[in-house]
């Protein structure tokens, strides 16, 4: 990362870069704010509020899309106030504290490395949903929920394009992570969360999950119909793959065929059809739970 340093005390300037340099940074300094509104390159720049208002909102104006640290001797509204509304993101006092120098550097790297992913993945997610086929269903999302679906990954973008349109940020776990417990343990109260794989969690893992969701604003997609005392709604993708590409987990799979020709085929046929044997669909519907209502067979 390049550092700018621009300030008219050449001494006080070359001290701030050589402290910045033995912390790994790369540095350039500028006694002139002109010169350096033509050939600066640094991604963080240093701006001591010594060079007139004219100058200072100038380069601050054309420069504002990087990280502006204010170098002030004293606060007042010509030295602070007005840069921070122009877009400085923040100061610091002389003299300079080189650890509190080196902290907000680091801050304001990580913000931008944020920023950049955070536009990057909108660009892409506006790639992946404009082909898309959402308007049926994104205005019957509430919280909490349950989304019974043959297509997980329709709901995952479903469930993303919603949280944009409403402005939320929805926290997306994985219960194929081992660690989904901790995830939803150390989320805020009212962190809105969306919950997908729950075919993966046997009948006891199910009972936790939901234990833990109580009294949070929850999503939860599902192969598999879902005993729970939650609004839920039925998602059937008449294709069974969102991509072109899409592969689905052998598991899904298995659920979604078991599913699907439950009424019409016997469990012999069914198994015969997966290459599993009779036990193994037995076990599948014992551990999520996908049992038959004889009176809804063909």
């Amino acid at each position: 990362m390049m550092i700018t340093i621009i300030e008219k005390e050449i001494l006080l300037a070359n001290d701030i870069s050589d402290k910045l340099r033995k912390s790994g940074y790369k540095t350039e300094v500028f006694n002139c704010i002109n010169k350096a509104a033509k050939f600066s390159i640094g991604d963080v720049c240093i701006l001591s509020t010594v060079f007139s208002m004219s100058s200072t909102k100038a380069f601050i104006q054309k420069f504002k899309q990087k990280s502006i640290l204010l170098l002030v001797s004293h606060k007042s509204n010509e030295t602070l106030t007005e840069p921070i509304k122009l877009g400085a993101k923040d100061y610091i006092m002389k003299p300079v504290s080189m650890d509190i120098l080196v902290k907000k550097i680091e801050h304001y790297q990580e913000f931008e490395k944020l920023k950049f992913k955070n536009a990057l993945y909108g660009e892409y997610h506006e790639y992946v949903l404009k082909d898309i086929a959402l308007e049926e269903y994104i205005d019957k999302i509430s919280f909490p929920m349950i989304i019974i679906t043959n297509n997980i990954a329709y709901i995952d973008q479903l469930v993303l394009a919603y949280g944009k349109r409403k402005d939320m940020n929805i926290m997306f776990i994985s219960l194929n992570s081992k660690n989904w417990r901790d995830k939803i343990h150390h989320a805020e109260k009212h962190q809105p969360l969306y919950l997908s794989g729950l075919e993966s969690l046997n009948v006891k893992e199910r009972n936790s999950l939901f234990t833990k969701l109580e009294g949070r604003k929850f999503i939860v997609s599902s192969f598999t119909s879902v005993n729970k005392p939650y609004e839920t709604i039925e998602v059937v993708v008449q294709s069974t793959s969102l991509y072109k590409n899409e592969i689905l987990p052998i598991s899904g799979y298995a659920l979604m065929v078991i599913k699907s020709l439950q009424y019409k085929m016997s469990d012999i046929a069914i198994s015969e059809k997966l290459g599993y044997t009779r036990k193994k669909v037995a076990s599948l519907r014992k551990k999520y739970e996908l049992f038959k209502d004889d009176r809804l067979r063909a």
